[in-house]
């Protein structure tokens, strides 16, 4: 009889333990869907990682807190989509208010990707100008183009000096060599932040810049004040674009987020219904 009495106790002990702990899990879910009426995402999710953590075997209550949990998340990405509208309303109108100093050089038969330059860089105003001409697309990928024009000197490397301060690539993405009429044209083209410096350097020097083209043989010219200032001003729109490329990338994750959010909250209402 004693032995009985025990095991009675026992479990009474065990269910009034179990009870509590439902208690105390259910405080805390309380606790979490007053924090989410109220728009603090963040405590809400703090409360509901505990009852996750804290309460592993209240399973009733755990079941309550992956739902408002899914509710909670909702809610932020939809914020985080309101934000992301935003910034990237501001950032068009930064955008916007500088491509006036550019012409967008594309042609849709075989570019998907235009390319901005300044009026005074096009090839068709430097024909047989040894220059350095800034460009950017669309995406906000800025690049920095070496033109040669007369004997051939099959130049690989470029640099730029100010003073005793100077910056020099050897690396070009790309190259590409013609010749007409005797004359022959080379060209190298720098990607902006594989370019060792030359489109930052440019665009910061206080004073002359001279240019330097070395390859089979060396060539050196004054680098004109206008091509100085579209290197600047072309990095100026590329950061605009980049930013405004990084905001629509982050809106595309909320997005895709929300997306997962909503179809794996209907699989859950439909699970719930068929165990009702």
């Amino acid at each position: 009889m004693r032995h009985i009495f025990t095991l009675f106790a026992a479990a009474l002990v065990i269910a009034s333990c179990g009870e509590s702990m439902e208690r105390k899990a259910q405080l805390l879910v309380d606790e979490a869907a007053v924090a989410y009426e109220s728009q603090d995402y963040s405590r809400a999710k703090l409360l509901l990682d505990s009852v996750k953590k804290t309460y592993r075997k209240a399973f009733k209550v755990r079941r309550q807190a992956l739902k408002l949990q899914r509710d909670v998340e909702l809610a932020e990405q939809s914020r985080s989509l309101e934000y992301f509208d935003a910034q990237i309303a501001g950032l068009c109108a930064v955008r916007d208010a500088l491509l006036p100093q550019f012409i967008l050089d594309k042609d849709s038969r075989y570019q998907d990707v235009g390319n901005y330059v300044i009026p005074s860089q096009e090839i068709k105003n430097n024909v047989g100008v040894s220059y350095l001409r800034a460009t950017v697309d669309e995406k906000g990928v800025a690049k920095l183009s070496s033109f040669y024009r007369g004997k051939a000197i099959r130049h690989t490397t470029v640099r730029v000096s100010c003073g005793e301060e100077y910056a020099e690539c050897a690396e070009p993405a790309s190259k590409h060599t013609s010749k007409h009429l005797g004359a022959t044209s080379e060209r190298l083209d720098f990607i902006y932040g594989k370019d060792g410096g030359l489109m930052d350097f440019i665009a910061t020097a206080n004073g002359k810049i001279t240019v330097q083209l070395s390859g089979g043989t060396n060539h050196s010219y004054v680098l004109r004040s206008e091509d100085a200032a579209a290197v600047k001003k072309i990095l100026e729109l590329a950061q605009a674009i980049q930013a405004i490329e990084q905001m629509k990338d982050a809106r595309a994750e909320a997005e895709r987020h929300i997306n997962f959010l909503i179809r794996s909250k209907e699989k859950y209402d439909v699970k719930e219904n068929e165990e009702q």
